[in-house]
């Protein structure tokens, strides 16, 4: 269940300085987004948002992680995006009236800070200057993600793992005993379903890594990295 929150983070303005989309701003435009920003728990399984909805929220999202999917019309579920702690979402439903087309759910207990549509169009009219900052800023993210879509399709199964797996290292990961250890935010069916692999494809793959000495599966939520340079070696798709 949604739950009010507070967040200390937003008081120092750290919270807002954590997501890349506004690290560049000067300090008093930072503070001017932090004083306005709500903060909620969400537990578990719980929506953030669901498919269909007219956006009207920029969340942050600050301690947990959450996955973006949409239902298929033979009803699967898609998994589009996974958000770690100080990613976020909406941004683009600050500047439109379109619906979202996506659900975002929960993977854990989640706290979030959001900023209304509202707030953020008051916010503009009194420090105009941030708005091009911040149009800049989410041009250049939308770049990025256009040029992971444009890949991916042309990836093969193991560039993928390899890829998810050196991306989560970073959202996902820390360091025991020398080695970077991943906890794992989806179950291998989920993963599957992220990479658009069959779960014995994935399966199969992470086995390959794991005979060869790159990656250790600790139990079925956790991956050892043991040779990091093999892997990111594997996650560049050759010509």
């Amino acid at each position: 269940m949604k739950e009010p929150d507070v967040c200390s983070l937003c008081r120092g303005d750290q919270c807002i300085r954590n997501v890349p989309l506004f690290a560049s701003l000067e300090p008093q435009f930072i503070h001017a987004l932090a004083e306005q920003m709500e903060h909620t728990v969400f537990h578990k399984g719980e929506l953030l948002v669901r498919e269909g909805e007219k956006g009207q929220w920029f969340t942050v999202i600050r301690e947990g992680s959450a996955k973006a999917y949409r239902t298929t019309g033979d009803g699967r579920e898609q998994i589009l995006y996974i958000f770690p702690t100080n990613d976020y979402f909406g941004a683009r439903f600050l500047f439109t009236d379109e619906k979202v087309p996506y659900s975002v759910q929960a993977l854990e207990e989640t706290r979030v800070c959001m900023l209304s549509k509202s707030q953020f169009s008051r916010l503009l009219s009194e420090h105009s200057t941030i708005a091009m900052e911040i149009i800049e800023a989410m041009a250049k993210r939308m770049s990025r993600l256009e040029s992971v879509l444009q890949s991916m399709g042309g990836r093969n199964a193991d560039v993928r793992v390899a890829s998810l797996l050196v991306d989560f290292k970073d959202s996902y990961g820390t360091v025991r005993d020398g080695y970077p250890l991943i906890s794992l935010p989806l179950s291998r069916e989920g993963l599957a379903n992220y990479l658009g692999l069959a779960r014995e494809t994935l399966s199969r793959k992470l086995s390959q890594l794991e005979e060869e000495g790159i990656i250790e599966a600790v139990g079925n939520h956790q991956v050892r990295i043991l040779d990091i340079r093999r892997l990111e070696d594997r996650s560049i798709a050759q010509d």
